[in-house]
């Protein structure tokens, strides 16, 4: 456990430095946020939690991509379960967050039309997410390869996903707890002030 908190440190460590080496990325990044700040018709929280989302994709970016040395040749490897099961644990710990990020947003915003159906429009909403955590991830894996920067590798993909789906399942289910203990206390106030 150890050993995964310190490479979480060192993607923090790396990401940060990669910033003040590039100012202007920085500088796109921080433009990012400033318009996320200033659009007008959204919540605060709804704000905070996408720049938040920025942020970290700012993060995984530049510590996976941008803060890296350039290899000789491209290397890949399309055969599964090929990484080491430390690498599969921090490939999904790392996307973790993003999951949980996104359940946040989805479970915040309202949309922007009614829906007939509230279950279908969450049930779009949380493909809409794992999809947009898919296209990131591949994006990252693409990058490392053209750029000789990584080890494009499926374990990656997958591991990233399936951490994505944990973050995002694990807010889902605190949050239905959460709301059914509180039904369950207001129902036993409510008999308990008739009785």
């Amino acid at each position: 456990m150890e050993t995964l908190i310190d490479d979480v440190l060192t993607y923090i460590n790396d990401a940060i430095r990669f910033a003040m080496m590039d100012p202007a990325a920085t500088l796109l990044v921080f433009m990012l946020l400033a318009l996320v700040i200033i659009t007008p018709g959204r919540r605060v929280s709804e704000k905070t939690i996408m720049a938040l989302v920025i942020c970290y994709i700012y993060l995984i970016l530049t510590s996976n991509v941008l803060a890296r040395g350039v290899y000789q040749e491209r290397l890949y490897s399309f055969e599964l379960f090929t990484s080491g099961r430390r690498d599969m644990v921090e490939n999904t710990v790392l996307f973790t967050p993003l999951g949980m990020l996104m359940c946040g947003l989805d479970l915040i915003t309202k949309p922007v039309r009614p829906w007939k159906n509230e279950k279908v429009y969450r049930l779009v909403r949380f493909i809409t997410s794992m999809v947009f955590a898919l296209i990131f991830t591949c994006i990252i894996e693409g990058l490392q390869l053209y750029l000789k920067v990584g080890v494009f590798t499926i374990d990656d993909i997958l591991c990233n996903e399936t951490g994505a789906l944990i973050g995002y399942v694990f807010i889902l289910v605190i949050v239905m707890l959460v709301t059914k203990f509180g039904k369950k206390k207001v129902q036993a106030e409510q008999t308990n002030e008739q009785q």
